[in-house]
């Protein structure tokens, strides 16, 4: 089994996980965090790959669960427990003390039928 970006190169956090993995992993070459933190605070206005990444970490920061189930930790081997804390802690390392994006919890709730007579009949 090949790498996310090998078996699906159009899928949802493709480059999250390409720039995590070249940045963020074991395999990494020295200092190569320290790069990213730097290329994210500064980035060049031609570097579309840093742009893309950073939408795609707000995205996956909103909502941790669309992220493709263990690949990130495949990819990166961290030890923060979960995916959405590597990614805080990312977001925190490049950004400081800016906002990161919400997890979103107003996703909208099914409701049931009976929810729904009940408030029709209000």
């Amino acid at each position: 089994m090949g790498a996310l970006w090998e078996r699906h190169p159009d899928g949802s956090f493709v480059t999250l996980i390409i720039v995590a993995t070249a940045y963020c992993s074991p395999e990494a070459h020295d200092g190569a965090y320290a790069d990213l933190i730097s290329r994210a605070r500064a980035p060049d206005p031609d570097d579309e790959e840093i742009g893309v990444f950073a939408a795609e970490l707000r995205q996956a920061l909103a909502d941790p669960g669309q992220l493709p189930g263990g690949e990130l930790f495949a990819a990166v081997d961290y030890g923060d427990g979960s995916d959405e804390a590597f990614l805080r802690r990312l977001w925190h390392d490049m950004y400081g003390d800016s906002p990161a994006p919400a997890r979103d919890r107003q996703k909208p709730a099914a409701t049931s039928p009976a929810a729904r007579r009940a408030s029709s009949a209000l």
